[in-house]
């Protein structure tokens, strides 16, 4: 056999067998087309729906987005007149706040000043306080002092009523004493009138005071003085008394001593000095009405 025979068998074989797999091929790919263009069909019915169902719905949105800004402008031209409000009110508050400022600056100053007034209330406060806490004090020790003049006042109240008592027992005893001394100058007056009058002699006592006995003179006052002193003498006996020239007593003057309501006897003045006097004890009956002493009492009686 030729050659080409051979090459032409070989080529007609090697075609056959790659032209069974391409027809295979091309009718597997048929049904895959045939497929992929009914799939590409329905796709394309799908994406038409899908695209109306997008036009309607944008569409709508459309309307809504109109409707929208219809709605923002209606609020737009709200809030423009609001803004303008604002702008209105923004300049009254601004008013206000250059009123409040000014109000403020007002309130500051009287701040500072009622500042200053409460310090100077503080001060006078304190002061007052301690004034309060002194007045305080002195009145407690006014108070204290009240009491004491109170128990002082009852006890004066007391001692005057026994003074009083005393003084009424003193009158007594004047009286008294002065009833025995009219008794006693009515039994010398009856002396004298049986033996006469004695005529004034120096009393030996008298010696050591460089006082000589004087002539008797009328008191030109009553008063009543306290014996201090008694000095006895062999022939006399002298007392001083509490009393002198600044009470009126005059040498001569007749003081009746008494103890109590008892008259014990006179006293001539011999001897005045400023607050001071002395005297000579006369008609004492030491064994009879009693002896003179210190604290007793001796009495004048104005004219005696």
């Amino acid at each position: 056999m030729h050659i080409l025979t051979k090459i032409f068998i070989v080529l007609t074989a090697l075609l056959t067998v790659a032209l069974v797999p391409l027809v295979m091929i091309n009718t597997a790919n048929d049904e895959t087309f045939k497929k992929r263009w009914l799939d590409a069909q329905a796709d394309g019915k799908k994406a038409i729906f899908e695209k109306d169902a997008a036009q309607r719905l944008q569409d709508s949105e459309t309307r809504g987005a109109q409707n929208q800004v219809q709605t923002l402008q209606s609020e737009k031209i709200a809030l423009m007149t609001k803004a303008e409000a604002a702008s209105t009110s923004e300049r009254a508050v601004s008013a206000q706040a250059r009123e409040m400022s000014l109000s403020l600056q007002t309130l500051t100053s009287a701040n500072s000043v009622l500042v200053e007034q409460v310090k100077i209330g503080e001060t006078t406060t304190t002061a007052l306080l301690k004034e309060m806490g002194d007045l305080r004090t002195k009145l407690t020790s006014a108070q204290q002092d009240n009491i004491r003049l109170d128990e002082a006042v009852a006890t004066l109240s007391s001692d005057n009523e026994t003074y009083k008592q005393s003084l009424r027992q003193l009158q007594e005893e004047l009286k008294q004493a002065r009833a025995e001394k009219d008794q006693a100058q009515s039994k010398v007056s009856q002396m004298v009138s049986m033996v006469g009058d004695i005529a004034p002699a120096a009393q030996p006592g008298a010696t050591r005071g460089a006082a000589t006995m004087v002539g008797r003179t009328p008191a030109d006052r009553s008063l009543s003085a306290r014996i201090i002193a008694v000095r006895r003498g062999a022939d006399s006996t002298l007392a001083e008394i509490n009393a002198g020239s600044r009470d009126g007593v005059q040498p001569g003057w007749t003081m009746t001593i008494a103890d109590g309501g008892k008259y014990l006897g006179n006293l001539r003045i011999t001897t005045v000095d400023v607050n001071r006097s002395v005297g000579v004890v006369e008609l004492e009956d030491a064994q009879g009405r009693g002896e003179v002493k210190a604290g007793l009492l001796a009495m004048s009686r104005k004219g005696e």
